[in-house]
């Protein structure tokens, strides 16, 4: 065979490869489909963190509770719905280390609780829409935040370890000394304890923390008023399964209807934890409203 028949060959070939892929990627896609495992096995395997009051954490009796379990039980109602058949729901506990491991090798279909969104991370997994709107900010002594935040320039500052918060204080406050922590429960008592000038978060849980510290009057939170940075709080779901982050994103959109006029099922949701009556008040306000309202803009035919 000549050269130039060898190529037009090789060429031929290599076209037909890829028709051939072509042909069977999109089947193979959806056969992995959460939605189809979902519908043979009967099984929603889904994680949420403890201690992280009151998105999510144990009653005495083991069972978890909360604002981001509330969610997951929503969407596991509507895949019920969507599947014509009743789905167990196994809710098993991570940590914000194991969380996106699980769901990357397929332990686990989903997981929510208070995950922020981050390029490192969407390599590894996907994001619904956002769950929880809020922000980075600092717990300080009320000593130390009367400098406003460049009273800590030079002070170590507690952060949970790997966390999206570190990326966040490296950016906005350079001359921070960050210590890193398994948990805000331990980077609390070291700021009670007089080890560090502050510990960072989103504000709703450092609000949780001040509520429950010996001396809640000791502390304050900077900056008083905005963010550090604005963060959505999303689920966690598998990579490239469009068709289950679809579902997932279309209950959330759903869920949504009426935010504007502080009614429909997600508010509900939301007094329930954070209303006058919630385990902890933290009124839902019109930055959060605004971003809900930019996210369902979606036209349901």
């Amino acid at each position: 065979m000549s050269m130039p028949a060898i190529a037009r060959f090789l060429r031929l070939a290599t076209g037909f490869a890829l028709l051939a892929g072509l042909a069977v990627a999109p089947h193979a896609a959806a056969a992995d489909s959460v939605l189809d495992r979902v519908e043979r096995t009967g099984v929603l395997n889904a994680g949420t963190r403890d201690h992280i009051r009151p998105f999510a954490f144990r009653q005495e009796d083991g069972r978890f509770i909360g604002f981001s379990v509330d969610i997951i039980h929503h969407i596991h109602a509507a895949l019920e719905s969507r599947l014509g058949r009743k789905i167990e729901l196994r809710l098993q506990e991570v940590d914000s280390q194991s969380r996106i491991g699980r769901v990357a090798d397929g332990t686990l279909d989903l997981t929510c609780d208070i995950a922020s969104k981050t390029w490192v991370r969407e390599q590894l997994i996907d994001f619904s829409l956002t769950i929880f709107y809020n922000g980075t900010r600092i717990l300080t002594e009320r000593q130390i935040g009367l400098d406003g935040l460049g009273g800590l320039e030079g002070r170590k500052v507690g952060v949970i370890a790997n966390s999206a918060t570190i990326s966040v204080l490296r950016r906005a406050l350079p001359a921070v000394e960050l210590a890193e922590f398994p948990s805000m429960n331990a980077a609390m008592a070291a700021l009670e304890a007089g080890e560090l000038s502050g510990i960072s978060n989103i504000s709703i849980v450092l609000r949780d923390l001040q509520r429950q510290a010996a001396q809640p009057g000791r502390y304050i939170i900077l900056p008083r008023a905005g963010y550090l940075n604005g963060e959505p709080m999303a689920c966690i779901l598998p990579q490239d399964d469009s068709r289950w982050r679809d579902f997932v994103d279309r209950t959330l959109v759903r869920l949504l209807n009426g935010i504007e006029e502080y009614r429909g099922p997600y508010f509900e949701t939301y007094q329930k934890w954070f209303g006058p009556n919630g385990d902890l008040h933290y009124p839902l306000n019109r930055d959060a409203i605004n971003h809900f309202n930019q996210i369902r803009g979606w036209i349901d035919e």
